[in-house]
């Protein structure tokens, strides 16, 4: 399967650079304090990795996210594919790993996270597609 150029241009990368180990931490401590600080507001959080993030990482992670959240439910790696529109390359890796209890934490997460904002879109999510004349926003519109 050939990717077009537009979809090359799209795709995250790192760049070929290496860095050291130290550093990495270090960038890792930051972004995760970023993630958690308290002093920061939810919505000064919202912004700022909305200009962080750029399209394609915010629909990886959320995708991500959405799928062990959906796999942890027992929803199967077809189903979580065809909705999620990921390859079964994808959903069949992520069900490997959360059966190999690769990724506690990433569940431990979408568990908590269900409670919340997730629960409700991926209840949305799985509801049958609305009849003609309904609009697909308000599937997703928050209650």
């Amino acid at each position: 399967m050939e990717l077009s150029i537009n979809k090359i241009k799209n795709m995250p990368h790192i760049s070929p650079q290496k860095i050291d180990k130290k550093t990495l931490e270090k960038i890792y401590k930051i972004l995760f304090s970023a993630i958690i600080n308290r002093n920061i507001s939810q919505k000064q959080q919202r912004f700022a990795f909305a200009e962080l993030l750029t399209y394609t990482e915010k629909i990886m992670l959320g995708k991500r996210l959405a799928a062990i959240s959906m796999l942890s439910q027992g929803t199967s790696p077809y189903r979580v594919g065809k909705i999620l529109q990921l390859s079964p390359t994808t959903t069949t890796k992520l069900q490997i790993k959360l059966e190999n209890e690769k990724l506690l934490n990433v569940k431990k997460l979408c568990n908590i996270l269900r409670k919340g904002p997730l629960q409700h879109y991926l209840e949305n999510l799985m509801r049958p597609l609305p009849h003609y004349g309904t609009s697909p926003y308000k599937l997703f519109k928050e209650e």
